[in-house]
């Protein structure tokens, strides 16, 4: 991403632009969702990136699909307060029982309780260190992609990124449910505002000394977003943009991150098989939606014009 002689860090249309999007963001914040530290950093981190240099604001075009999930995701605590759909308990827990539930010394149990007396060293480090891949391997990809010239894909990967999880927060929303860690620790019991769980993952912070998912899931969200799991999205989408990209050892990456974080997200009681399959479709309905829109089976002006920008 060269520098441009033409280009205006103080574009009229780019400052009109970011100042309602301004507008917008602290009428959002301030009034309903509440505005925290995050908050402040999220809006810096834009400032910066969309009048700072022409390579800047084309990483922020890049991602911006990225930063559209990211004020939503923050916005999934108003959840707590304004929630009208039932959430689900012990609904859930015998939906799994039903579909994947076998037979175990006589009773019949699910994956996730079947781990929970089978957990070792291995296993723990393994999915502790898979799981928190779909954090920065994202990011750091679609940098290698921008490196590369390729800027294009990362822009897609985002795209993709972004469709997949406003299919799971229609989930979260319309469908509440508790993952398995809170069925096992507190039964069908609702406590609507209970802060979220390292669960599983405590055991990777004990065995290196550190409080890395206890801090992590202390400051979430929202506890219940069980379902679809993004985290078996997430990097499913990335193998495949790895894969399109033509770099094996990125997709071997991409790939060892999507299995490992399937199997940590059950292993640790994170969340059920059933919600790593519903989440695995969010994906796969992203990726044929994605790959529509770049081949141009429907065409969005704001889609061509993004490219024309990045790819200039």
């Amino acid at each position: 991403m060269t520098e441009n002689a033409n280009y205006e860090r103080f574009n009229k249309n780019w400052v009109s632009i970011f100042a309602v999007l301004s507008l917008l963001y602290w009428m959002w914040f301030g009034l309903v969702v509440g505005v925290d530290e995050l908050n402040l950093v999220f809006y810096f981190l834009f400032l910066v990136l969309a009048f700072s240099t022409l390579g800047s604001r084309k990483v922020f075009v890049v991602f911006s699909p990225f930063f559209i999930y990211l004020l939503f995701y923050s916005s999934l605590k108003v959840l707590h307060k304004y929630n009208v759909f039932k959430i689900r308990i012990q609904e859930l827990y015998d939906l799994e029982k039903s579909f994947f539930g076998f037979t175990y010394e006589g009773e019949v149990i699910t994956a996730n309780e079947y781990f929970l007396d089978h957990i070792n060293v291995f296993s723990d480090l393994f999915a502790g260190a898979s799981y928190f891949t779909w954090v920065p391997f994202p990011v750091l990809f679609v940098f290698y992609f921008i490196y590369k010239q390729r800027p294009e894909i990362g822009f897609q990967y985002w795209i993709a990124f972004l469709i997949a999880n406003l299919l799971g927060f229609i989930g979260y929303i319309t469908y509440p449910a508790a993952p398995p860690w809170y069925f096992i620790e507190y039964g069908n019991q609702l406590i609507v505002d209970l802060k979220g769980s390292a669960a599983g993952l405590e055991r990777f912070d004990d065995l290196l000394g550190i409080s890395l998912y206890r801090v992590m899931y202390s400051e979430g969200t929202y506890t219940f977003g069980a379902v679809p799991s993004m985290h078996a999205a997430f990097p499913m989408m990335l193998t495949y943009f790895s894969i399109k990209f033509g770099r094996k050892w990125l997709t071997l990456l991409a790939f060892t991150s999507m299995i490992g974080i399937w199997y940590g997200a059950v292993y640790t009681s994170h969340h059920y098989i059933l919600d790593i399959i519903l989440g695995i479709v969010c994906g796969i309905i992203a990726l044929i939606t994605t790959e529509s829109l770049i081949n141009r089976k429907f065409v969005l002006k704001w889609y061509d014009s993004a490219m024309k920008f990045i790819k200039a």
